[in-house]
């Protein structure tokens, strides 16, 4: 994909010899004006590519905006995470958090231009085709209840029923339901393949 649009970009990557490449990389590309490390809140930025760690610290400090009519709203910078990170929490948990591209950094480089310039002009999530694949076939998505999630963890630290029942303040008929549940939407037979799939997957952490 190709483009005029000039876009301020920054780069903010905890790996030196990542974060070297990027600037290197960035820096050739037609209308990209770019910025390396951290920057004013002020300066003018359209994308900022960064880690997985610093993406979703990044939106968990967003500014809050005042708007007209009192309303709220925060502040939030496009982001274009670039990781080794592919599992798919670790994806799911990036993009609940309101990443607007997640791109591998064994991706073509053509796709980290793609997701910059689409998270500039605001369209949906961009996704490498790694990501996709991966999405598309370690899915069905789990969608996990809020209790599913506090089972599930326990669960992978090896916690018994009544003991899960016991942290959680339910019973352990409750629990049970709760595994046969995630079971299900893992679609694994045992407690064990739960745990399994669970840390293969980076659904939990432990």
């Amino acid at each position: 994909m190709t483009g005029s649009l000039d876009l301020h970009v920054r780069v903010c990557h905890g790996d030196p010899l990542a974060m070297a490449g990027l600037v290197s990389l960035l820096g050739q590309e037609p209308g990209f004006h770019l910025q390396a490390g951290e920057g004013p809140d002020e300066a003018i930025v359209d994308v900022v590519v960064a880690d997985h760690a610093r993406a979703l610290s990044l939106l968990a400090s967003a500014q809050p905006l005042d708007l007209p009519g009192g309303a709220g709203g925060f502040r939030v910078p496009c982001i274009v995470v670039l990781t080794r990170r592919s599992k798919e929490g670790e994806v799911m948990q990036a993009i609940a958090s309101g990443v607007h591209g997640y791109v591998c950094q064994d991706a073509n480089p053509v796709e980290l231009m793609d997701a910059i310039r689409c998270a500039a002009r605001g369209g949906s999530v961009y996704l490498c085709k790694r990501t996709k694949t991966l999405l598309r076939h370690d899915a069905p998505r789990t969608g996990f209840t809020a209790r599913e999630e506090d089972v599930l963890r326990f669960l992978v630290k090896g916690d018994c029923n009544k003991g899960i029942a016991r942290k959680l303040g339910i019973s352990a008929s409750t629990v049970k339901t709760h595994v046969s549940r995630i079971c299900e939407k893992l679609h694994v037979g045992s407690r064990a393949q739960v745990a399994v799939t669970a840390k293969q997957r980076g659904l939990v952490r432990v």
